[in-house]
């Protein structure tokens, strides 16, 4: 075996095999950048056991052929590039540590330079530190550290983990399916273009806290097999009602653009609606 890796031929085709790796690591963090990765519960395992494994192949395969231009340069690219994807995917571990292992490992086990790596290590580690420190103020400032945001449907409000908000909507569970469905079960949320629709979402803040009627792009999400990317940084606040728990006892689309809604005091109001340009700055908490 040892003397087959000798081979130079067979570890330039090696060394070429790794740029698979920054390829995928690049695309998830490009598509994590400008939608919310959201793994499938049913598929957390799998996804786990599989993204493991392949960056395990991976390591070993760089490991092998560290000596290589390309596995040096991508022991000096792909730190930088983690960086990225776990700044996009905070709390998404199942990402963040195997390619933070591979990366790390990959850096200090190439063949390059002792004083290139020092010095990009220590750049490397300034940006690590420093970037996370900087989201995490940002987020603080911006972000509303302890506000928390509830859609407010039956899958959610089934969830344990939202029995506190369950408890305060459970009188109105039946004008909040009103508000979303039909008695025929049809989705009234989405606009008749099908371009955008409504939620409802509770607000839990260092306040009395209230209710949200947002609208967002429909349609947009892109589903696969393991995980979904879901749209963000589009989303357009129509109105914010008094406490939580008031739910609207109808809501409804007068047109594409258009949306009536009427409260529980009786008042009827009417909204248009100009979706806001796309923030890319929403993982900063900036809005």
């Amino acid at each position: 075996m040892i003397g087959t890796l000798d081979n130079v031929w067979l570890k330039r085709i090696l060394s070429l095999i790794n740029l698979i790796y920054v390829f995928v690591i690049g695309i998830f963090a490009y598509a994590s950048f400008l939608y919310e990765l959201e793994i499938k519960s049913e598929a957390v395992v799998g996804f786990s056991i599989v993204f493991t494994l392949a960056s395990a192949v991976f390591l070993v395969l760089m490991i092998l052929t560290r000596d290589n231009i390309v596995t040096r340069v991508i022991g000096i690219v792909l730190p930088p590039l983690v960086f990225l994807l776990i700044i996009f995917n905070l709390g998404n571990w199942i990402l963040i540590i195997p390619s933070f292992i591979v990366a790390i490992v990959v850096f200090f086990v190439s063949y390059n330079n002792v004083t290139l790596k020092v010095i990009l290590g220590t750049i490397y580690l300034l940006i690590y530190v420093l970037g996370l420190i900087l989201v995490f103020v940002l987020n603080f400032l911006f972000g509303g550290s302890n506000t928390v945001e509830t859609p407010l449907n039956s899958e959610t409000l089934s969830d344990p983990e939202n029995a506190a908000v369950y408890e305060i909507y459970k009188d109105v569970i039946d004008d909040i399916n009103s508000v979303n469905f039909t008695a025929e079960g049809v989705d009234k949320r989405i606009s008749p273009d099908g371009t955008k629709m409504y939620y409802l979402a509770d607000i839990q803040d260092n306040s009395m806290g209230n209710l949200a009627l947002y609208v967002i792009p429909y349609g947009t999400d892109k589903d696969f097999k393991f995980f979904t990317l879901k749209e963000k940084g589009i989303r357009k606040t129509v109105y914010r009602f008094g406490s939580r728990g008031a739910v609207p006892l109808e809501i409804a689309w007068e047109n594409n653009d258009t949306i009536k809604f009427q409260r529980r005091d009786g008042k009827v109001e009417e909204s248009t609606v100009i979706m806001p340009e796309k923030n890319y700055f929403e993982f900063l908490g900036i809005s």
